[in-house]
């Protein structure tokens, strides 16, 4: 299938990108491609979204907040397993099932992505989906995984980890630290590099992949090279310091687009704010659901992407510069014109192929 945008557009978010300085950090900040307009929306986002926000805007509030329900839970379940991607890749990508043992003994389903051309001894990416820890799937992002193996050649894995509520934290977490072990463990007989292990997630599954990075930087096992977190969910417990103050004074809003930013803004608060039931824990302030309060030094390379209007551009920008003060090094891209979950649009939005490339780009330089 084509994409739904010419490479002219894809070509000039590079050549309109530039490097901004943000709270002490540099930030990559891609520009409109087609637009000079600050603060609009992307024009092919906006209209795929205006049929969507009218409908959303006259339903009532409380369908909007997010409970332990299984009401709820499973309504938004549909919302976020929605796959959006369409199919761009070309090459041959080979797809094997394997299950990984957890503690308990479950059995944890993965699956494995090799290209017809794949590097020796490749590189190792394995992705964490996101959905708020009790939606998404592999194949929600299944297109992002593919499509960054077919411009790197490198070696992949996706996780299907147990989902919240019914799985209570940490067993999710749990979960995806068992696999990143296995793949350790795995990696050479499925021609990867063990020491070239990068980890990757979006939004919760940025969450998960930074606990990942944690286990292995407390354990001192030293099996993650890098990690790249997709607007992810790090401040869980709402943390103000000198970087961190969420206020809606950090957006940039064009008149035209102003009400349907507020309201997804608004939308994803209230979102946001159930997780802690969600998740069945009262320890949200805890260093892992909430990694921003911890000491970052000596965290491997980190490369962080959010959208302009994502409701976690405050505090994940915020985690940008606190990791550049701790010393780590870091990559930082900003995606104006977006919210949040970009990496779900494959195919749709030229921001979401760009996003893969430098996804791949990144992998690719800290794996010399």
């Amino acid at each position: 299938m084509s994409r739904k945008y010419s490479k002219e557009l894809l070509d000039n978010i590079v050549k309109k990108q530039e490097i901004v300085d943000i709270k002490g950090a540099k930030v990559l900040v891609k520009n409109l491609p087609d637009s000079d307009e600050r603060g609009a929306m992307d024009p092919r986002l906006y209209n795929d979204m205006k049929k969507q926000l009218k409908i959303m805007k006259l339903m009532p509030k409380s369908m909007l907040n997010m409970d332990a329900s299984l009401k709820s839970i499973g309504r938004l379940r549909n919302m976020f397993g929605e796959i959006k991607s369409i199919p761009i890749v070309e090459k041959n990508i080979d797809i094997i099932n394997e299950h990984v043992e957890a503690n308990d003994g479950y059995k944890i389903p993965v699956r494995i992505y090799k290209s017809e051309t794949m590097k020796e001894n490749a590189p190792v990416l394995y992705f964490i989906h996101g959905g708020g820890f009790f939606g998404g799937s592999p194949d929600v992002v299944e297109e992002l995984v593919k499509l960054i193996v077919e411009k790197t050649d490198i070696l992949a894995f996706s996780v299907d980890y147990r989902l919240a509520p019914e799985n209570p934290y940490p067993t999710g977490h749990e979960d995806c630290y068992s696999v990143l072990k296995w793949i350790c463990d795995n990696a050479e007989s499925l021609g990867g590099d063990k020491n070239n292990i990068f980890v990757a997630g979006d939004s919760a599954g940025g969450n998960l992949t930074q606990y990942c990075t944690t286990k292995d930087f407390e354990a001192n096992l030293g099996m993650v090279k890098g990690q790249l977190l997709l607007y992810p969910t790090v401040n869980m417990a709402n943390e103000e310091d000198e970087f961190f103050k969420w206020s809606k004074d950090e957006y940039e809003m064009s008149p035209k687009h102003k009400s349907g930013i507020e309201f997804m803004l608004n939308m994803f608060d209230g979102l946001s704010g159930g997780l802690k039931d969600i998740l069945g824990t009262d320890e949200i302030k805890n260093g892992y659901l909430s990694p921003y309060i911890r000491d970052l030094k000596g965290l491997p390379p980190t490369f962080i992407t959010v959208g302009e209007h994502d409701f976690l551009k405050v505090e994940c920008l915020a985690y940008a510069a606190k990791l550049v003060k701790a010393g780590v090094d870091t990559t930082t891209v900003l995606y104006k014109g977006f919210g949040h979950a970009y990496g779900d649009n494959i195919g749709v939005y030229p921001q979401s192929e760009d996003c893969a490339i430098e996804m791949g780009n990144f992998i690719l330089k800290y794996s010399k």
